[in-house]
């Protein structure tokens, strides 16, 4: 082991410098937040400041906070507890909480080179940490109070666990695996299929590798895992909710948005669609813009289409009919409006603090958007299980945002993982050649004249 560290000492020594690079610059992000706040920002704020001051996840204001999943507001919770700031005026926020997203972004530049690593070795590591400790928008995202640091972290050290896992399988590693997909879940429930495909692909490996009753044994562990914190919140969110909840009763109106074919699958489209609907159901909006219309008013005129059903129910019930009219019913407009969601997932980087676009943040987002995807191609095409599970990840995201609302927001927390797999399995492609080229003699003999 001492000679293996001393042989990557020059390895370690670029690591350490390269985090201290990305974590310097995200200091001045952490230390001077936006001032603007998004709707899941005020209600991560609420429920952290009232769990740490009752210890109970709900807030006056809110009619269903199990709709926001409870990883980041317990995280943020601590942090207020441990060092509480009252903010002033009418903003919600916890200004303690900022160190830790500082902490959560600086962190994922060595968990990247763990991953990395493992699946290519040390220098595609050194590549995918760099490419991400100096990616702007996870710089600037350490000033927001979003999940997106800390659910960027617990997805890459979910995946390094996974790949441990398929590589040394045990009851011990599979649990753990288990474990760290369920924290993941909790804190980025737009994940929440990932752990079973997962769990999918272990049992399909370890029954070819040893059979079908190994391959049982090692799925439930794993199982087990994933279930050890997400079922006692899932019964405590369905006993709130008065309904089942597997981690988030959110989700329909979701749902409905991101099939709705004449929207264009996105809030601005649907403003536009349904705006004299929404002004003529509350008559005060009357004189207001399209894209000025409150996203509550507009999800509560479709809810009220359906008095009958509580707000949840019209709202499934809205997204299933959209599914008829617009998903099989037009099946052409639906394929085109998925093929521009795809691209505002994969084509545009969340602007966070810097508001405008910058020409050379989205070449830069562009450029690792593609290596990752050509690179986990590349070690897809190779037969790689450790590969299967960051395009299960990739995968699942992607086809999420075609369901539901897209945006450039949610490529954030999986960036990471896409860019270590891309790194490395573009690295397995030249590795050869290097190593080949290192191998031949620095300088060729001359012909001997005959």
């Amino acid at each position: 082991m001492r000679a293996w560290v001393a042989a990557n000492a020059v390895v370690f020594g670029l690591l350490c410098l390269v985090t201290i690079g990305g974590g310097a610059l995200r200091v001045e992000p952490a230390a001077n937040p936006s001032k603007y706040q998004s709707v899941d920002e005020r209600a991560y704020a609420r429920l952290a400041r009232n769990l740490a001051r009752r210890g109970t996840y709900d807030a006056p204001e809110m009619a269903d906070p199990v709709r926001w999943p409870p990883g980041a507001p317990f995280v943020f919770a601590a942090a207020h507890k441990i060092r509480p700031v009252i903010t002033e005026g009418e903003r919600w926020d916890v200004p303690s909480a900022y160190p830790l997203q500082w902490a959560f972004s600086t962190a994922t530049i060595p968990a990247v080179f763990v991953l990395a690593f493992l699946l290519a070795g040390p220098v595609a590591g050194l590549l995918a940490a760099g490419a991400i400790a100096f990616y702007p928008p996870l710089i600037g995202v350490t000033g927001d109070l979003l999940t997106e640091p800390l659910g960027a972290l617990v997805l890459t050290c979910a995946l390094i666990a996974v790949v441990l896992a398929l590589r040394r399988p045990s009851r011990w590693s599979a649990a753990f695996a288990g474990l760290a997909l369920g924290i993941t879940v909790l804190v980025r429930v737009d994940l929440v299929a990932v752990p079973f495909l997962i769990l999918a692909l272990f049992a399909f490996v370890e029954w070819r590798r040893a059979g079908r009753g190994v391959a049982l044994r090692g799925a439930a562990w794993m199982l087990g895992g994933i279930l050890l914190l997400t079922l006692p919140w899932s019964v405590y969110a369905s006993s709130v909710a008065g309904k089942p909840v597997p981690v988030s009763s959110g989700g329909a109106s979701n749902l409905f948005v991101g099939t709705f074919t004449p929207g264009d699958g996105s809030m601005f489209g649907l403003k536009r669609e349904l705006a004299d609907e929404v002004r003529a159901r509350d008559p005060a909006l009357a004189d207001e813009p399209f894209w000025r219309l409150p996203q509550q008013k507009v999800i509560d005129t479709v809810a009220a289409r359906r008095p009958e059903l509580d707000r949840e129910s019209a709202l499934r019930a809205a997204a299933f009919e959209n599914i008829g009219d617009h998903v099989l019913g037009d099946p052409v407009g639906f394929t085109a409006m998925s093929a521009r969601k795809v691209w505002r997932l994969w084509g545009d980087y969340t602007v966070g603090t810097y508001r405008n676009h910058r020409i050379w943040i989205t070449a830069y987002h562009l450029l690792l958007v593609a290596l990752g995807f050509a690179g986990l191609l590349a070690g897809l095409w190779r037969r790689r299980v450790d590969f299967a599970a960051v395009g299960i990840v990739v995968g699942w995201v992607t086809l999420a945002n075609i369901a539901l609302v897209s945006e450039a927001r949610h490529n954030l927390p999986v960036m990471p993982v896409l860019v270590a797999g891309g790194v490395a399995g573009l690295w397995l492609l030249v590795a050869p050649r290097v190593a080949a080229r290192r191998r031949e003699p620095a300088e060729r003999p001359e012909p001997v004249a005959a």
